[in-house]
């Protein structure tokens, strides 16, 4: 006896066949496609070379590894990849999936807890007013009011650090060196609210911190009280960690009335702008409403003639000529417009004859501070502690330097890698010095 089909079975048979035609079509459509659009080889968004297709070669055939880089390739140039991507992170934002609660910083968090003697009065307006507005943790992050925000948790045991190892700049054997220190704040200190306040510790008391420690011959710089006095303006990003020119800006008035410099105005200025940044906080954090509020990077273009230079060897004389701005930098990458970047040693020259001549000690924030300094000096030397490896002392001495400045964000004065970078200038230093003895 042969079974009769019904209506019923009929239409399942159909549909599975309607979804096995479909599935084929979608697969070949899309190979189609991937195939015939074009591959990017960097992503903006992601602030990254994509990979490229592989090279076939027997080895990697018969081991596997040249499908997998196959994959790895394709996971990469998937048709609207970015957009797949973004809509993942809206529907997953839009359901919660992303949220979490506020983890605070408890009396015990963020090593030594003893009090710390500010020698500087508290400003009365330290909290932004309550407003109702809530904000939430994404790895890591504070999201809050379509920004982001690093948190601040280091102890005073790892400040003290980082103060003597800034005194050991005055013990280097140059008597002619001034040396000047400025701690960054992060932008959370002037935009947290009472209700949020222990999200990070206090900037200003770790600064104070760092600063009661710190040789009397050191001036140091109280940028922070500049930078609060301005915090209704531009002077950090939404969506990266770092600080806008307009915010180094003011950190240099502070320096100038340490360094008995009367500041520039920034009303004589011309300045250029690269739009549409979104920084590496929003790389990290994938929130819609952060890449609804891009940034823009400004860059000011002084009157006055700079020669800049890079080199790899400074120690044999090798300076290369080069421009102050990376006007290529753009998208993701465009905080590299300054000073080209995190490059291990530049120069800067200007006509000024004053005989004043300065190093800068730096990691990525005083890129964008450190061409606020032509304004003054006829020499600017700037040094990257995490990638200069030359002689520093042989090196001042060749630049005629007579004074340094220390700038660091309060991260990394909290941080031992830096440290360490900054204490093995030091090191190489005294190491050249016994050499040259003998």
């Amino acid at each position: 006896m042969i079974d009769t089909p019904t209506p019923i079975s009929l239409l399942v048979r159909s549909a599975r066949l309607l979804n096995i035609v479909v599935f084929i079509a979608v697969l070949t459509l899309g190979g189609i496609y991937s195939l015939m659009t074009q591959k990017e080889a960097v992503s903006a968004e992601e602030n990254r070379t994509l990979v490229r297709f592989p090279v076939y070669s027997d080895s990697s055939f018969w081991s596997g590894d040249y499908f997998r880089a196959i994959e790895l390739y394709y996971a990469d140039h998937f048709p609207q990849r970015q957009r797949w991507i973004e809509a993942s992170t809206r529907f997953r934002s839009t359901l919660g999936f992303q949220s979490s609660e506020l983890k605070l910083y408890s009396e015990n968090q963020g090593g030594n807890n003893e009090s710390v003697p500010d020698t500087i009065p508290k400003p009365d307006n330290q909290y932004r007013p309550e407003d109702g507005v809530t904000g939430e943790l994404k790895k890591g992050v504070f999201v809050y009011k379509n920004r982001a925000f690093e948190r601040f948790g280091g102890g005073p045991e790892m400040g003290r650090l980082y103060s003597s190892t800034v005194n050991g700049f005055t013990k280097l054997g140059l008597p002619s060196l001034q040396v000047y220190n400025l701690v960054i704040p992060l932008a959370l200190e002037f935009e947290i609210t009472e209700k949020y306040s222990k999200l990070q510790k206090s900037n200003r008391s770790a600064i104070t911190n760092i600063y009661n420690a710190l040789d009397s011959s050191v001036k140091k710089v109280w940028a922070i009280d500049e930078l609060r006095k301005h915090r209704d303006e531009y002077i950090y990003f939404n969506t990266d960690h770092h600080w806008t020119s307009l915010g180094a800006y003011y950190a240099y008035r502070a320096f100038c009335t340490v360094a008995n410099f009367t500041p520039v105005s920034l009303d004589t200025i011309p300045s250029r702008i690269k739009s549409g940044f979104l920084g590496s906080l929003y790389r990290l954090t994938r929130d819609p409403n952060l890449k609804n509020n891009p940034d823009s990077v400004r860059y000011y273009i002084f009157n006055e003639p700079i020669r800049f230079f890079i080199s790899s060897s400074p120690a044999l004389g090798n300076w290369i000529p080069s421009k102050m701005y990376a006007e290529g930098a753009r998208d993701g990458n465009s905080y590299s417009v300054f000073i080209q970047g995190d490059l291990p040693i530049v120069k800067m020259e200007t006509l000024k004859n004053n005989g004043r001549r300065i190093a800068i000690i730096k990691e990525s924030y005083g890129n964008a501070f450190a061409p606020f300094l032509t304004n003054h000096y006829e020499k600017v030397v700037v040094v990257d502690q995490r990638y200069y490896t030359g002689d520093f002392v042989d090196m001042l001495q060749k630049e005629k330097i007579n004074e340094l400045l220390v700038i660091n964000n309060i991260f990394a004065a909290h941080t031992p890698y830096h440290i360490n970078k900054i204490k093995r200038l030091q090191q190489l230093a005294k190491q050249d010095t016994i050499k040259r003895s003998n």
